[in-house]
């Protein structure tokens, strides 16, 4: 009895099997963006041209427009350079949480990566809060470099009162963008056709949307077909801190309420049309 007894202690007093750490959502948050940054800075290209072609652009459009002040179409007393400054931050959101986005994920999609990641435990809504957060990381670093160079090289520069603003009209595009993304890539079936499909949507607004050309040289009727489509909207709200001198608004809400209204859209219809498996077949 004693020997059993004891027996019995002994094996109560055994330390237990330490268990399988849990996953928690912010686990797997972290683990996913860990994954987009390191595909990204592995990527020298994708990280070469994400970077270096806004700055590129800036130097090249304030080479060909000059550094003078524009007038007219609400763009009155700023600068080319402020201008680009602004424009091409929009650009480096779109170019990130769209055109990139919408690549990745048919290329991944279409070699069974995607399929493969919906049989572990990680839901959908971690893939794209990762991709989300690396995204508004990487346009607040595009924003930043592009004020660097255009303060130091051209004088442009967004009065303190604007940051906060700013920053908000990153944040909401790089979700909304993202959630656009998504869409697109569940409607696009092949990798093939991811190009023309992006670029097909997203070079015009480009252009019509002042982005590469300046808004005031614009004709009327192509500002009208612009102000339907969400890129405008945050090119407004990006440009607006960076005016907002002499007590002026540094919000451009009804803007930011379209941009999130686009992206409420987008997460909608990706939520029906997103796909796990290979859609080339």
């Amino acid at each position: 009895m004693t020997t059993s007894a004891s027996a019995t202690i002994d094996l109560v007093a055994l330390p237990a099997r330490s268990a399988t750490p849990t996953r928690t959502p912010l686990t797997l948050l972290r683990h996913q963006m860990k994954f987009e940054l390191l595909s990204l800075v592995r990527n020298r290209q994708a990280r070469f041209f994400t970077l270096a072609m806004p700055v590129g652009f800036l130097v090249l459009f304030c080479a060909i427009f000059g550094n003078g002040v524009l007038h007219g179409a609400g763009q009155a007393n700023v600068r080319s350079s402020t201008y680009y400054v602004a424009n091409l931050t929009t650009f480096g959101i779109v170019d990130v949480a769209f055109m990139s986005l919408v690549a990745v994920l048919v290329d991944t999609r279409e070699s069974g990566v995607l399929r493969r990641r919906q049989a572990t435990p990680q839901p959908a809504w971690v893939i794209v809060a990762g991709r989300a957060i690396i995204t508004l990381l990487v346009a607040s670093l595009i924003g930043v470099l592009l004020l660097l160079i255009g303060r130091v090289a051209y004088g442009a520069s967004v009065p303190l009162a604007g940051v906060p603003s700013l920053l908000v009209s990153v944040v909401v595009a790089s979700v909304a963008f993202v959630s656009l993304g998504f869409a697109i890539s569940g409607i696009v079936r092949s990798v093939q056709s991811v190009q023309p499909t992006v670029m097909g949507v997203a070079m015009p607004l480009f252009f019509i949307s002042g982005i590469f050309i300046p808004w005031v040289i614009i004709p009327t009727w192509l500002r009208h077909v612009a102000a339907v489509f969400p890129m405008r909207h945050l090119s407004t709200a990006i440009l607006t801190p960076f005016t907002s001198y002499g007590g002026q608004s540094t919000w451009s809400g009804t803007d930011l309420l379209i941009v999130a209204t686009w992206g409420a859209a987008g997460l909608i219809v990706a939520l029906r049309t997103f796909k796990w498996a290979p859609q080339d077949i």
